[in-house]
């Protein structure tokens, strides 16, 4: 009951309600931070270093992510 069930032709997840706002809140931080990558990556950039990110990356995304209020 109140659990979230979400599928598509891959599979079924099932997120018990007890965590689904903090699946949801990592959900959303894992979406701007590939919003990130993918503006990098379209601009000619390698994805080695920010994917899975170094401190450097890190660095970039929290400036890149200020600069949009995201």
């Amino acid at each position: 009951p109140r659990d979230i069930i979400v599928g598509d032709g891959e599979g079924v997840v099932v997120i018990p309600a007890k965590i689904a706002v903090e699946v949801a809140e990592e959900a959303f931080e894992q979406t701007v931070f590939e919003d990130f990558v993918e503006e990098q990556v379209m601009a000619g950039r390698s994805i080695f270093g920010i994917y899975p990110p170094d401190d450097a990356a890190k660095a970039e995304f929290a400036a890149w992510r200020a600069a949009r209020k995201r």
